[in-house]
């Protein structure tokens, strides 16, 4: 009877474990003499709370979206094709660096972070956000240098005016506002969503106005620039200080007069570098990607097709963004289950994740094919039609990364990062012979064959890491 005992309370005191990793920050220890229901509940929580974070960032990343296609199309109509494909060339210059350039210091923050406030060591989780906030300053000060260099040398060669090229430069520190990668870690792990969501349409709201007003008062392309870099401007800083905000409502930023040294942050946190190296890389591949085409295009058709391609891209990949939202929500929540080392409830949220994501990316594709003409008509007029083929096959590509959004979070989870960055370097090596080769083939259109082809080895190669975790 004693045993019986013993396994029962051991049982209970597991599962009440178990809830509280699932969960830490958010469900308080509840009673445990009810172990199969309560952990049939915080299953459900597990996929209503990531549901509900993801619905709140779609909530503003739509608005952003609407807003940032409304102010393409003022532009495209005030300045034309071939200086509107000048200033996206130039801002794509510092959006592609600044991914490249960028530490995904978030997930650090999310992994190393949750675990140190757990556990009421303070000291540590300050040694954290320190040291992440250094690697963000770091990487913006190498961004700035980078893509200004960039630009400044090779700004000819996707014709970009000579006498654009100081601007184009100065542009170039633009990049240190987009790498603000640990102000979002923050966010996502006290589950302020909302404000992350309020946040993304900032800048974008910024950058319709300063259209608005540039095409009213006859602006060029110069002014055009300025409103695109103070909206850039702007978000950055207004992310930093909700997080700092956040921060020091939770009481996180250390005590007035406090002036101990804060512990070594790898002492603190093992592992730690060896992290941030592996899902910086897996994560830089996957953005600098979608980069990576309109500089092709441009390299290889001119300004003139790389705005016909960004319009492209950016509807077809807009409407079906919803992976890039539920991307963030499902991973704390399978870190967390793969600390308990619960596969069953991590194949069953998986499987929940991916029918959900199968069915929208169809569901999705399928209105874009009827709506996308006059969608591309209403933005930019009759000179943005010729876009809509390879905004079908954009679409299409990202359909099959939305299809399969979930397998990269699981293998980062799981401790597979290798696998991850293994699947990302792949596609990205074969990404630019392929993108060159269809475009010299098939002109504009060849560039959405070559995303659609990086689509399919990508979630095929982590499709086959993935299975390794059940086998």
């Amino acid at each position: 009877m004693r045993r019986r005992a013993s396994r029962q309370n051991e049982t209970a005191a597991t599962q009440a474990v178990r809830a509280e990793i699932i969960d830490p920050m958010l469900i308080p220890p509840q009673n445990t003499t009810q172990p199969a229901s309560r952990g049939g509940a915080a299953k459900q929580t597990v996929f209503r709370r990531m549901l509900r974070n993801a619905g709140t960032l779609m909530g503003g990343k739509v608005a952003m979206g609407l807003l940032n296609l409304a102010a393409t199309g003022i532009a495209l109509r005030s300045l034309g094709a071939e200086v509107f494909g000048t200033l996206i060339l130039i801002h794509t210059f510092a959006q592609a660096t600044a991914a490249f350039t960028k530490f995904q210091s978030w997930q650090a923050v999310l992994r190393f972070g949750a675990a140190s406030l757990e556990q009421q060591r303070r000291p540590e989780f300050r040694a954290l956000v320190r040291f992440t906030v250094w690697l963000d300053a770091g990487a913006g000060l190498f961004g700035i240098v980078l893509c200004g260099a960039l630009a400044f040398l090779f700004g000819r060669f996707f014709d970009i005016p000579p006498g654009l090229a100081l601007v184009a430069t100065a542009y170039a520190t633009s990049t240190a506002f987009m790498v603000m990668a640990t102000p979002t870690g923050l966010l996502r792990l006290f589950d302020r969503f909302d404000v992350l969501a309020t946040r993304d349409t900032l800048g974008a709201l910024f950058r319709l106005a300063g259209a608005s007003l540039g095409a009213l008062l006859g602006w060029g392309v110069n002014g055009f620039l300025a409103v695109w870099y103070l909206a850039t401007v702007l978000g950055g800083l207004s992310l930093a200080y909700a997080a700092y905000r956040e921060l020091g409502r939770r009481g996180l930023l250390g005590d007035a007069g406090d002036k101990a040294p804060l512990p070594s942050v790898t002492a603190a946190h093992p592992g730690l570098w060896s992290f941030v190296w592996s899902t910086n890389l897996t994560t830089t591949l996957s953005l600098v990607s979608g980069h990576l085409g309109t500089l092709s295009v441009g390299l290889m058709l001119g300004p003139a097709e790389a705005a016909l391609f960004a319009i492209a891209l950016q509807v077809g990949d807009a409407a079906l963004k919803p992976s890039r939202f539920l991307s963030p929500a499902i991973y704390p929540e399978l870190a967390r289950l793969a600390a308990v080392r619960d596969k069953t409830a991590i194949a069953a949220l998986l499987r929940r994740v991916l029918l959900v994501s199968t069915a929208g990316s169809v569901l999705i594709l399928g209105a874009l094919a009827l709506l996308g003409s006059p969608l591309l008509q209403l933005i930019g007029g009759a000179q943005a039609l010729p876009a809509f083929p390879v905004m079908l096959m954009l679409a299409g590509a990202s359909a099959i990364g939305f299809a399969s959004f979930a397998l990269e979070p699981l293998l980062i989870s799981t401790g597979r990062q290798k696998a991850a960055l293994g699947a990302r370097l792949l596609a990205a090596l074969l990404y630019i012979p392929v993108a060159l080769a269809t475009i010299s083939a098939y002109g504009l259109p060849g560039a959405g064959l070559a995303a659609i082809f990086t689509a399919i080895v990508i979630s095929a190669a982590q499709a086959r890491s993935a299975s390794d975790i059940f086998a």
